[in-house]
């Protein structure tokens, strides 16, 4: 296992000020000789990035970025920020120009490693500590915790410390594939939320569950060179910082950015918080969801075929080697897939030698967790091919020609109005049973099983995607993401480093989806599902059998129990179609056969719910009906 020693540059100070706006205060070790305040040209946005766009409205919060490299330009390092806001009373050691009635600092870390969560867990600690002394002039605290963090070697493993991708999935669901399927396309996607702490972790946290893309392929994921300089933002800002610069329009924003627009209540009056934006957004984007009515269009295949480059035939490649298992030989391995099946099946290839982690950001395809108003001009830049980039400023959503995809993080929509990208991420038969699989088992199972499961997914996806064109297991994947992925700069260079996939390990794999499988009442229930909670019809049609349950409650009373045992079958109906199938005892998926006894009781508790009510039993209870409620209002349309 790797050590990184001595992983930190530098640590900086930030504070805000009431006419210059962030600046930086401290520098350790210093960056310009004798100058402990200045920043190189490079990092002149930095304290913009560490005292982030509304960052007035909360107490306290982390946040990580990447800066490209000084010493080594072609080199991305990454910073760490933690600020802090206390009420100016609590300062001990008071300067003039501490006019607010709150004093704002941030301290931040910039480290030659992704030490992401590591760092975060410490960075918050010193801090703290270091407001608690009400004195920011005495900064020996700062340069003896750069002396400590500096003094511990890490291991390689730590770097995913604090990326929760259990909390992603949870979150997520089966839309947590069809992000990762997302990445690998290198579009332009915009991650859109506030506040910027639990944006950027939530980026990297999906950044994370790319195979060693974190540890070893963010090197180059900050380096482009512009074609032209970004547009200096003036810090013409006065007392009131109160409302934020996401409250300008988008008119004045096109106009001139060093016009802001702020309000006149004093800052006094705010109340900070810990968790949500006390702003309202003025403009909201108009929003175009994924829908699966369009994902499951055909497109014409002449259309495609135009575009579409030859694949390299690899012949007797494709053919089953001698070396395979039974489970990989049989069709149907998908009904027997349990928790370690992956892990059984390509436990013995070595992901570095197949090529991993994917060339995916690099050559003018960013990765930034964070971005800022000052780095608006950035994302039109013609060097900049593609990114993935995190902002909690609205003005970044109103520039919807930057951007292919936008991730609305706070409500757990993508939107997109790429015809062509919608079909391409359409999720398949096995891809659901793949996503319901770590859906199932991922949270007894932690987060290492379900990065092991992404990585195990992506290996099968390389694999199957060395077949000639037209094979029957490329549409597992969807033939036309398959396609579209290797057009991709990165597909490319992967084929090249790896001599098309010459790798005897990597070849004995048997190229098709490892949750393939024929078709059965759980996969039809999984899709409806999925369907349901992911399309704007689904939406509509979940509401309209919510709103017709409550009105049924209402009117039940009046008419008598004969409406009330309907409205008890129509909810457990739709809940048993809509719910997830359980996992069955001994972590298998449910065959045909359990489906059909699953829906034969469902039959009988029907005919149960329509049977005359006993003479002396009351009106069925209105619980179990809000319960099926409860669970329709769960459902979210991306």
């Amino acid at each position: 296992m790797s050590v990184i020693n001595e992983p930190v540059l530098n640590i900086i100070v930030v504070g805000f000020h009431h006419k210059k706006g962030c600046q930086v205060e401290h520098c350790y070790p210093e960056l310009v000789p004798g100058q402990p305040t200045e920043l190189p040209a490079a990092w002149r946005h930095l304290p913009a990035l560490a005292l982030p766009d509304g960052s007035h409205n909360y107490l306290s919060d982390t946040i990580f970025f990447n800066l490209p490299g000084l010493t080594e330009p072609a080199h991305t390092v990454y910073g760490v920020s933690c600020f802090r806001q206390i009420p100016v009373e609590q300062v001990v050691q008071k300067t003039e120009d501490m006019t607010r009635s709150s004093v704002q600092k941030s301290v931040c870390v910039v480290c030659r490693a992704p030490l992401f969560g590591r760092l975060a867990v410490k960075l918050e600690l010193v801090v703290r500590a270091w407001f608690l002394q009400g004195d920011f002039s005495q900064t020996k605290l700062l340069e003896d915790a750069y002396n400590h963090l500096n003094s511990c070697p890490v291991q390689m493993d730590q770097i995913v410390e604090g990326l929760s991708v259990q909390r992603l999935v949870e979150n997520w669901r089966h839309k947590a594939l069809l992000l990762f399927k997302l990445m690998l396309l290198r579009r332009k996607v915009l991650i859109y939320g506030a506040p910027a702490g639990p944006l950027s972790n939530a980026l990297l946290t999906l950044v994370s569950l790319l195979p060693h893309c974190l540890e070893s392929g963010l090197s180059r994921a900050a380096n482009v060179v512009l074609s032209r300089p970004l547009s200096p933002v003036p810090a013409v800002i006065t007392d009131n910082r109160n409302q934020d610069i996401t409250d300008c329009t988008a008119e004045i924003a096109q106009e001139t950015i060093g016009n802001l627009h702020n309000g006149t209540s004093q800052i006094e009056e705010l109340s900070p918080k810990e968790t949500g934006n006390l702003l309202e957004e003025k403009d909201r984007v108009s929003r175009q969801s994924f829908d699966e009515t369009l994902l499951t269009d055909v497109v014409d295949r002449q259309d495609i075929s135009g575009t579409r480059e030859k694949c390299h035939s690899i012949g007797e490649k494709c053919k089953p080697q001698k070396g395979l298992t039974e489970a990989q030989q049989s069709p149907t391995m998908a009904r027997d897939m349990s928790v370690d099946g992956l892990h059984n099946l390509i436990g013995q290839i070595d992901q570095t030698e197949c090529g991993i982690p994917l060339p995916l950001f690099e050559d003018g395809y960013l990765c930034l967790p964070y971005l800022s108003l000052q780095y608006l001009d950035l994302l039109s830049d013609p060097a900049v091919k593609g990114f993935v980039v995190g902002a909690s400023n609205v003005l970044f959503k109103q520039k919807r020609q930057l951007f292919d995809v936008l991730v609305e993080l706070n409500e757990m929509r993508i939107e997109t109005a790429d015809m062509a990208l919608r079909r391409q991420l359409a999720l398949g038969t096995e891809d659901l049973r793949f996503a319901d699989h770590v859906v199932r088992h991922g949270p007894t199972q932690g987060d290492a099983w379900i990065r092991e499961q992404f990585a195990s997914y992506l290996i099968y996806l390389l694999r199957t995607s060395l077949l000639p064109e037209g094979s029957r297991e490329i549409d597992s994947y969807n033939s036309q993401f398959m396609i579209a992925f290797k057009l991709t700069p990165a597909y490319q260079q992967w084929s090249e480093a790896t001599n098309n996939g010459e790798i005897e390990a990597f070849l004995n794999l048997m190229p098709l989806h490892p949750f393939s499988g024929q078709l059965s009442v759980a996969d039809m229930k999984l899709k409806f599902a999925h369907t349901m909670s992911t399309t704007e019809g689904g939406r509509k049609v979940t509401a309209a059998v919510a709103s017709t349950g409550r009105a049924v409650a209402t009117t039940s009373r009046a008419v008598g129990g004969a409406l009330s045992q309907a409205r008890g079958a129509l909810s457990g109906w739709w809940s048993a179609l809509t719910a997830p199938p359980a996992a069955a005892p001994g972590d298998k998926p449910e065959d045909a056969e359990d489906a059909a006894e699953r829906l034969e009781r469902l039959e009988r508790l029907d005919l149960d719910n329509r049977s005359e009510p006993r003479p002396d039993s009351p009106e069925p209870p209105d619980k179990s009906i809000e319960d099926g409620t409860v669970n329709l209002s769960k459902i979210r349309v991306i």
